[in-house]
């Protein structure tokens, strides 16, 4: 049990100090998506006589090429990080059947026939106490990795939404500007 225990923790941890830096991705993203709103909306508003016209959109452009290259790198590794996550769900499951219908049922057994046991009680009964401890820090940190990456999956679905708003709305207004026109 302490090892599969071990093994959770580090699962956890290894997950939990990637969720940082995917945030500053995000903020990262959402300032490129604001700067191209902006730059987007003075496009909108500029005269065709406006000398500054094609060199907004140029600008415009590029915040677009940049967002789309921003995308190409990030999402394929929060797609991994995603997967691994709704994964751990399927592997906490298979950890906590185990620990309720194999390694219960033997400490209860240990339990009623202590006195055939050639296990000190004392001994046995407070390094059970230490895993308990262990094992509730464990499910707290669990409970951290959840709401951390719940928030981070809304936060980046969010985004995403108003990207897709946002690259319609350009579409609408010139298509050139997406495809490369």
């Amino acid at each position: 049990m302490h090892d599969r225990t071990w093994e959770i923790k580090q699962r956890i941890n290894n997950a939990r100090l990637q969720i940082p830096a995917f945030n500053i991705q995000v903020e990262e993203l959402d300032a490129l998506l604001t700067e191209a709103k902006g730059k987007f909306k003075h496009l909108e508003m500029a005269y065709e006589t406006n000398p500054y016209k094609d060199t907004i959109r140029v600008q415009l452009k590029k915040l677009l090429a940049a967002i789309n290259t921003f995308l190409e790198s990030f999402v394929p590794k929060l797609v991994t990080l995603t997967e691994n996550y709704y994964d751990y769900d399927d592997y906490t499951f298979a950890q906590d059947k185990w620990r309720t219908e194999t390694a219960h049922p033997q400490f209860h057994k240990i339990f009623a026939h202590y006195q055939d046991c050639s296990v000190d009680m004392v001994f046995f009964d407070a390094d059970l106490d230490d895993f308990r401890g262990i094992l509730s820090f464990v499910k707290k940190q669990e409970g951290k990795y959840y709401e951390e990456m719940d928030t981070l999956i809304d936060d980046y679905t969010d985004l995403n939404e108003q990207l897709a708003d946002f690259f319609e709305a350009v579409e609408k207004f010139d298509e050139g500007l997406i495809m490369g026109g």
